[in-house]
C-alpha cells in the first residue's frame, strides 16, 4: 500500500493526493489527517472516486471541520476543500 502523504502548500495550507485510491480509502484516510492539523489550516483532498465526494465531507464534518467547497477538477477527479475548525 503506498504512504499518504501531505504536502504543504503555503502557511497552513496542504494538500493530499488520493487519486488513484479506490473508495472505502479516502473516507479512511481523513480522520488522521485532519487530527494532524491545527485549527483554521486547510487541506485541499484530491479524489476521483465519485462516492468520496459524499463519504469525506461527512467524516469531515463529522469531525467538527467545514468543508467550504467540492470542485471538479478533471474528468472524474474533485477537490474537496477541508478547514479544520
Amino acid at each position: 500500500m503506498r504512504k499518504i502523504t501531505a504536502a504543504k502548500i503555503g502557511e497552513g495550507h496542504y494538500q493530499v493526493d488520493m487519486r488513484g485510491w479506490v473508495c472505502p480509502y479516502p473516507k479512511y484516510a481523513v480522520e488522521p489527517l485532519v487530527a494532524k492539523l491545527h485549527n483554521g489550516s486547510r487541506m485541499d483532498m484530491l479524489v476521483d472516486c465519485p462516492s468520496a465526494t459524499v463519504d469525506v465531507p461527512n467524516v469531515a464534518e463529522y469531525m467538527g471541520c467545514r468543508v467550504l467547497e467540492i470542485n471538479q477538477i478533471g474528468n472524474g477527479e474533485w477537490q474537496i476543500v477541508i478547514v479544520k475548525s
